[in-house]
């Protein structure tokens, strides 16, 4: 009797950890000589998924998870690595694919016109800094961000799984944080960039919200798929955060 109820106390331990463990990889959105869809389907041949999890939103996809090819066509699909990649994958193997992003982040992107205000409030700093109109916070805080923003633009990376080692992901950390935070900061201590303050909260505001978002989604799914192997392809610069997110939800993070 002792026996039946150990074994069935480690099915249930079994169970919880097969539950909360999934495979994170992260990509770049365009060919690079370091990813490629090829790369991304050597990748998920090795792992070999149960489910796939997308960096796209709920409405790219139809009831039963299919590509909503009523509304986008399959080409418009098929421009990412990672798109490319799941799409063979679940052509040839049958594995399922699941959407994983914040809903309404395109409808958001458009509204807010983020990229060109982005765009903009970088220009508008670099002309005050050119100008020497920045205070000496300011023009530190702008330098340290060209230098953060030049070196990770010039970081040597030759794979996939360099592109994941664990320096790659704390370097891109270090990027990221720096880019959101004393971006930000260079916006509150500058008179002339007073207008710019409420974007330039939103953008960091946005950020967290987005990987909170995928970070609750692919738990829920975790949950939905007991058992099952689950992959995340994600943007690279989304990986070190989703990392410590998802530890700090109790699930197990295994790297490729």
């Amino acid at each position: 009797m002792k026996c039946i109820l150990l074994l069935l106390q480690l099915l249930v331990v079994y169970s919880g950890c097969a539950q909360n463990r999934v495979w994170l990889i992260g990509t770049a959105h365009e060919e690079t000589k370091y990813v490629t869809p090829d790369s991304l389907l050597h990748a998920l041949n090795k792992l070999k998924p149960d489910v796939i999890l997308l960096e796209l939103e709920a409405q790219h996809f139809t009831k039963d998870f299919t590509f909503n090819t009523a509304t986008y066509p399959l080409k418009d699909y098929l421009t990412t690595n990672e798109n490319i990649a799941s799409y063979t994958y679940q052509q040839q193997h049958g594995t399922q694919l699941r959407p994983f992003d914040i809903e309404g982040r395109h409808a958001f992107y458009e509204r807010e016109r983020y990229r060109e205000r982005e765009q903009q409030l970088f220009a508008q700093i670099m002309k005050l800094y050119k100008s020497n109109q920045l205070s000496t916070a300011g023009k530190t805080d702008f330098e340290l961000l060209l230098l953060a923003l030049g070196s990770y633009s010039n970081l040597s990376v030759r794979s996939l799984k360099e592109l994941n080692s664990n320096v790659t992901t704390r370097y891109t950390a270090l990027k990221s944080t720096v880019d959101f935070e004393l971006m930000l900061s260079i916006v509150r201590q500058t008179n002339e960039l007073a207008p710019w303050l409420p974007f330039a909260e939103l953008r960091k505001a946005y950020w967290q919200k987005r990987n909170t978002a995928m970070c609750d989604n692919i738990v829920r799914y975790a949950r939905e798929f007991t058992g099952k192997k689950l992959v995340v392809l994600v943007g690279n610069e989304h990986k070190y955060i989703l990392q410590d997110m998802l530890k700090q939800r109790n699930m197990e993070v295994k790297e490729y």
